[in-house]
């Protein structure tokens, strides 16, 4: 299947890995299908694309790629809209914000993770109503490190 976006034009991608989330992310009530798309090759980040609307796509990783401590319960209410029966199909995603031109003041969501069940393919953005962590925290501490080769 093909999909056109704004960012990387028209991607091929696989109907089966097409997300359908059960509850939707905050603000974009009216978009239930997404797809993981690759932001470069070995990138720790990718975008959560919707299928529905070539314009919108979230940057996403995994909070523990930046050596963030980050647990958190999903209520059983939850877990069964997203069908999910084992915790090895769960993928648990933040998205990011970087600002133009600042890549080291980039934040990432903790208090509102996106959940995908792998297996059932459901997802959702789950709020956490009762954990310490923020909306805004800072994806790198000491800002970026560079690395340089010789």
């Amino acid at each position: 299947m093909i999909i056109n976006t704004s960012r990387f034009g028209e991607v091929e991608i696989d109907e089966n890995l097409i997300f359908d989330f059960v509850e939707p992310i905050l603000g974009y009530e009216n978009l239930k299908k997404f797809v993981l798309i690759d932001h470069m090759q070995d990138s720790p980040f990718k975008w959560l694309q919707s299928s529905e609307d070539e314009n919108i796509a979230f940057p996403v990783t995994i909070a523990g790629y930046f050596g963030l401590d980050y647990e958190f319960v999903i209520p059983e209410e939850e877990a069964k809209k997203l069908e999910l029966i084992n915790a090895e199909e769960l993928l648990t995603l933040n998205i990011v914000c970087i600002p133009s031109g600042e890549p080291e003041a980039a934040t990432i969501n903790l208090a509102a993770p996106v959940v995908i069940n792998t297996g059932s393919k459901k997802g959702m953005q789950l709020i956490l109503s009762n954990a310490n962590y923020a909306v805004r925290q800072k994806l790198f501490a000491d800002g970026i490190k560079q690395t340089v080769k010789s």
